[in-house]
């Protein structure tokens, strides 16, 4: 892969040279490295009621007791002060998900607030458990509250969560948990709010330390199967063959999934006698190993009867949609998978949900049941040659790839990207607008981190080069420890395959993400470690922006007199380089802030306006003109300083860059605070806060508190940074 020599921007955030409207604004780089997204958003004091519930099945069979539990807890919310959580254990494909779903949608218009729902994915056999951080950015979301706004941290998303919880009657269903430690990040603190967590596994935990109630979820009794295969194939054609469904019911084990799928395919064939089927099932006893309860279900034979009804496409896209450990796939990938276009993919997947083995969700999303997956991928194993599995799975790799690259380059233009070499033109995609990247990525990004890590396990060369191209998007939407974990996949992949190019450049996506993570430290030493590879690479232009985040960092250390050494080093490396620089001004800006704060300010401010003059696109002229802003309040030239912040503000609101622009109101606010401008104050700070509520943005808190301080007479904030 090689660099383009066009349109560049380096980490730890990449400016766009082009705005078009506030829908498509990013936010790609300040001082500091922060990345933000800037849609549309709510106006102030609307809350989000989300409606998370999946559908409900058509053939249920009533689980009275159970329901009854349910119910039951449901009467008591709201009357003591703590969480009422409910823990439902019981085997795989028992129904736990089911009934759950079934008895929320009878219960869920009493929950005014909405309702929650992830699947934690705890016992899925190929896809990563989901972390608490990723659920809670999920709910977060959610309930309203920006990308950019969500913690960085596990335990800051979780105090927000339950902030925002607080007083609301809300039902969260916990589907799939691997343990209570998995859970209980998740729990709210508002009385009135009423968790239920599904598990494979009793969850004591919970059901010690926060008094949950425990049901056992046991498989289907026989008249309870019975009433199943009726509804499907009609009690008359049951009646004909009593012997047959008994042994169906035997071979089944009251299993639901094992007894739907029986259902659904006699249904489909109501001219084949049951007695055909039992026969099958009877001679066909091997099982799935991890649902082998004491030689009694036949879940093997029952997944095998009807996978032998597909067509060969539909078999074959059965076998191939085992291999991805994503926890779902969406319509595209699945055409990658099978090498297929997607109106041709689209007709066999709609075979696969017909039969019950695969369940269509929203958005065109395909996702199995655990046991079906394991099952679609041993008979991969078994029925696909290696060269044909791995030749599969290259093509979602590539799809992946191709798309994350087309969708980082619509969010950001101007970001120096590694030139592709698409191996399949069909491939290859474009996004016409950034919501549309964004919408991708968002849907994506799970799937994109799980083929990362499936790519590095196969060494496949372009597993490294997918966890840079993603660098972007991953910071974009704030999402901070997937963004660590897939840098360091990267990086493994990387030093496995031996590729030096890509190790250097997931040497440095990885101290962004430690630096993004306020592990500051840790940050430097990746820094450094990525540019002295530049250095043995020759790819100078590279090293010189490790240099310039080394810098920013030390400025957030207050090592300002590093952070001048780091800036002049990445000033001397870009005038020897033959390349032109990755990020033009960042180092003077670097520089400059830190001579600022040095007290050097003629050197500084020389800087500084050069940072300005050669500032790519409308976004960094932005952060140019606030950070002269902010040198001239240090400096004591008020007047210059409120003047530059006012230029700062009416610019990013120029180009919609609203949180740009309420950072940038909140510095006026404190030059006019200092100048002794009270009313001017109160307008700027009014104004900023206005937009940040309107964002759901932390920073909301602390500006408030600054209004707070001016109504009581008390110091301002004084010239900070």
């Amino acid at each position: 892969m090689r660099e383009k020599d066009s349109a560049s921007v380096g980490s730890p955030g990449d400016t766009s040279n082009s705005a078009s409207g506030a829908e498509n604004l990013v936010q790609a780089q300040n001082v500091h490295g922060d990345v933000h997204i800037h849609g549309s958003a709510g106006s102030s004091g609307s809350r989000a009621v989300p409606r998370q519930l999946p559908a409900t099945v058509r053939h249920f069979i009533n689980r009275t007791v159970e329901q009854d539990a349910l119910t039951t807890l449901l009467k008591g919310a709201g009357n003591d002060h703590t969480v009422l959580v409910s823990t439902i254990d019981g085997l795989a494909g028992v129904g736990k998900s089911t009934l759950v779903v079934q008895w929320a949608h009878q219960v869920r218009e009493q929950f005014t607030d909405g309702e929650l729902y992830v699947n934690l994915r705890g016992f899925d056999p190929a896809a990563e458990p989901m972390t608490p951080a990723e659920a809670l950015t999920g709910f977060l979301t959610s309930l309203g509250v920006a990308p950019e706004a969500v913690p960085a941290t596990e335990e800051a998303r979780a105090a927000q969560f339950r902030t925002m919880l607080h007083g609301r009657r809300m039902l969260l269903v916990l589907d799939n948990a691997r343990d209570a430690e998995q859970a209980l990040p998740l729990l709210p603190g508002s009385p009135g709010c009423l968790v239920i967590v599904t598990s494979r596994q009793r969850l004591d935990g919970l059901v010690a330390h926060h008094g949950a109630q425990r049901l056992a979820l046991a498989t289907l009794t026989r008249d309870e199967g019975h009433e199943l295969f009726a509804r499907y194939i009609g009690a008359e054609r049951l009646a004909d063959e009593p012997a047959e469904v008994e042994a169906l019911l035997e071979h089944c084990a009251g299993l639901p999934l094992a007894l739907t799928l029986v259902a659904v395919q006699a249904a489909a064939e109501p001219d084949i006698p049951l007695e055909d089927l039992a026969s099958e099932l009877h001679d066909e006893r091997d099982r799935l190993d991890a649902l082998d309860v004491g030689g009694r279900t036949g879940i093997r034979a029952v997944f095998s009867w009807s996978y032998r009804t597909l067509s060969p496409d539909a078999a074959r896209l059965f076998r191939l949609l085992g291999l991805p450990t994503s926890p779902d796939i969406s319509l595209g990938a699945a055409a990658a998978l099978a090498g297929v276009d997607q109106r041709r993919v689209r007709r066999v997947l709609a075979e696969l949900c017909r039969t019950r083995l695969l369940n269509r969700q929203a958005g065109d999303r395909y996702v199995f049941h655990d046991l079906l997956r394991a099952y679609a991928r041993e008979r991969a194993h078994n029925d696909d040659t290696e060269q044909e599995r791995t030749a599969a799975f290259q093509r979602l790799l590539d799809h992946y790839l191709y798309s994350t690259y087309a969708a980082s380059q619509r969010l950001s233009p101007a970001r120096r990207l590694p030139d592709l070499d698409y191996t399949d033109k069909q491939l290859q995609r474009d996004f016409t607008t950034s919501d549309e990247a964004l919408a991708w990525w968002d849907a994506e990004h799970p799937s994109v981190l799980a083929t990362i890590r499936q790519a590095v396990t196969l060494r496949l060369p372009r597993g490294p080069w997918l966890a840079h191209v993603a660098t972007y998007p991953y910071k974009l939407r704030g999402l901070i420890d997937e963004f660590k974990a897939s840098s360091t996949e990267g990086l493994k992949g990387a030093q496995e395959i031996g590729d030096q190019h890509a190790k250097a450049r997931l040497l440095m996506d990885l101290g962004t993400a430690y630096f993004l993570r306020r592990e500051l430290e840790t940050a430097i030493r990746y820094q450094q470690s990525a540019g002295n590879l530049y250095d043995e690479l020759g790819e100078h232009h590279w090293e010189a922006v490790t240099h310039v985040i080394i810098g920013e960092i030390s400025l957030d250390l207050k090592r300002y007199a590093d952070a001048a050494a780091s800036a002049r080093n990445a000033l001397q490396i870009q005038d020897n380089s033959d390349s032109p620089p990755i990020d033009p001004g960042a180092a003077d800006t670097v520089l400059g802030l830190a001579l600022a704060h040095l007290g050097n300010y003629t050197e500084a401010f020389n800087h500084l306006h050069r940072s300005l003059d050669i500032a790519r696109g409308p976004l960094s002229r932005g952060y140019a003109l606030t950070n002269l802003g902010t040198a001239y309040l240090r400096a004591g030239n008020i007047d210059e300083a409120a003047q530059t912040y006012r230029q700062a503000v009416e610019h990013r609101r120029a180009i919609g860059h609203r949180l740009g622009e309420a950072t940038s109101l909140k510095k006026l606010g404190e030059a006019l605070h200092e100048r002794g401008d009270h009313e001017g104050t109160r307008e700027a700070w009014e104004a900023a806060l206005e937009i940040l509520e309107e964002l759901g943005h932390p920073d909301a808190e602390n500006v408030r508190t600054h209004l707070n301080r001016l109504d009581a007479g008390a110091p301002g904030p004084g010239s900070t940074e």
